[in-house]
């Protein structure tokens, strides 16, 4: 049993972040009203196996960043008006985490992903080719290139 109290984020109007080294507790509940939410798990202390992570998004958006290995089940999460996205292989690795999302989303959207953006193919070759285009005009203005 972890020993990490419950997580409450609630936005309305404004954003909220879990991002970095943090603990993650068996249970997280993410209300986001006109606002946005990221909870980044990629570097964070998760003891247990099982996380249940439930939202209630109002024309709001929560973002899930979810590190190669854990798993996801989003089957539970219900949209009205609104978007729930899961990009990425979010199968699982033995020994890591599930994390399991509920609750609704109305005039929003919940995006799950991992760190990369999860885009695979095309996409990915598009975005590391924009990310060599911005390097290359950076050192065009700044080194004179």
């Amino acid at each position: 049993m972890s020993t990490v109290q419950p997580l409450t984020l609630n936005s309305i109007w404004g954003s909220v972040s879990r991002t970095g080294r943090w603990q993650v507790p068996a249970s997280i509940t993410a209300t986001s009203t006109m606002g946005s939410i990221l909870l980044d798990f990629t570097a964070a202390d998760c003891p247990q196996p099982e996380v249940e992570v439930r939202v209630s998004c109002q024309a709001g958006r929560i973002t899930l960043i979810v590190p190669a290995g854990w798993a996801v089940d989003a089957n539970d999460l219900t949209a009205n008006g609104a978007g729930v996205t899961v990009t990425g292989e979010h199968r699982g690795d033995p020994g890591m985490p599930l994390l399991r999302v509920t609750g609704r989303v109305v005039w929003g959207g919940v995006f799950i992903t991992d760190p990369e953006g999860s885009r695979t193919g095309s996409d990915s070759a598009d975005r590391e080719q924009r990310r060599r285009d911005r390097r290359e005009r950076h050192d065009r203005r700044h080194n004179g290139r």
